[in-house]
């Protein structure tokens, strides 16, 4: 479509402000989620402490973390897949900003095709130690209760 300069530059400035939203809001549900299913995991054993023998807490344990470890991971996935092509789309756009001159008309796409783009400049690659360390909290509460638990059934000799 073609506009002016001026009118470009709004709508360019206002597509950037809400691809800058939408990556806060991305990086925060991947937070959330994390910390959320941390949390979650060590509430969920301490409820199976106190209502469950030892041989089932090892067995509900294991499945319950490792079932929680794996929403974490595909939620991350999923989120990581999105966030990508809006970095790409964010800078496709910071590009087009910047090309815009007073003088001239000219056609714009806010709107571009960011497949063949290169890789964006922010990578996000934090979020990966904040998964990672999260399920790794869980996974190592999991070890060490089950095998607290295996301890306490050869302790005591019942199942």
């Amino acid at each position: 479509m073609k506009i002016n300069p001026s009118a470009a530059a709004d709508v360019l400035k206002a597509f950037i402000q809400e691809d800058r939203t939408e990556a806060r809001i991305y990086r925060e549900r991947v937070y959330t989620v994390s910390y959320s299913l941390t949390v979650a995991s060590f509430v969920i054993s301490a409820f199976l402490i106190g209502h469950t023998g030892a041989q089932q807490l090892r067995y509900i344990t294991l499945l319950t973390d490792l079932g929680l470890v794996a929403v974490m991971f595909i939620f991350f996935w999923r989120i990581k897949v999105d966030l990508s092509p809006l970095r790409k789309a964010l800078r496709a756009r910071q590009n087009l900003l910047k090309g815009l001159h007073d003088e001239e008309t000219r056609n714009i796409d806010p709107f571009p095709n960011v497949e063949k783009e290169p890789p964006p400049d922010i990578k996000d690659n934090d979020l990966y130690w904040v998964v990672g360390l999260s399920a790794a909290v869980v996974l190592l509460k999991m070890s060490v209760l089950a095998a607290s638990a295996a301890r306490v059934v050869v302790v005591k000799g019942t199942p």
